[in-house]
């Protein structure tokens, strides 16, 4: 599934789930991380 599914503008990302706490924090950064991309390409 995550082979088909996965582009290039709504990539998949995999998150360990083991701690709530560690995923949260990584799936946030994942998203700033892509804003703050998404942003520096528009300048």
């Amino acid at each position: 599934m995550l082979q088909k599914t996965n582009t290039s503008y709504a990539p998949w990302y995999i998150l360990e789930s083991n701690d709530k706490k560690y995923a949260r924090i990584k799936a946030l950064q994942i998203v700033v991380d892509s804003i703050r991309k998404a942003c520096e390409e528009k300048d």
